[in-house]
């Protein structure tokens, strides 16, 4: 796959699928290529990233958009922990 990308000249995240994070400010995070949501509250939100898990801590945490490939979290975000 990173063969491909090279002659392509693509992000090698694009070609693998790989999950791809958007984060403004402390504000936003928008995640392209997820897997789900495994846990969902109001000061974390847990999202398969495949072969991670993404936590998104902070307060007042929403989920203000979701389709098929891209999700939108608003609120308060403190931190991002990758697992």
């Amino acid at each position: 796959m990173e063969r491909t990308a090279e002659v392509f000249d693509l992000p090698g995240d694009l070609v693998a699928g790989l999950p791809r994070v958007e984060i403004t400010g402390c504000r936003e995070l928008r995640m392209e290529n997820h897997r789900g949501i495994l846990a969902y509250g109001e000061d974390e939100i847990h999202i398969s990233g495949g072969k991670m898990i993404l936590k998104v801590r902070g307060a007042h945490l929403e989920l203000k958009a979701m389709n098929a490939g891209e999700l939108l979290i608003t609120g308060e975000i403190a931190g991002v922990d990758f697992s």
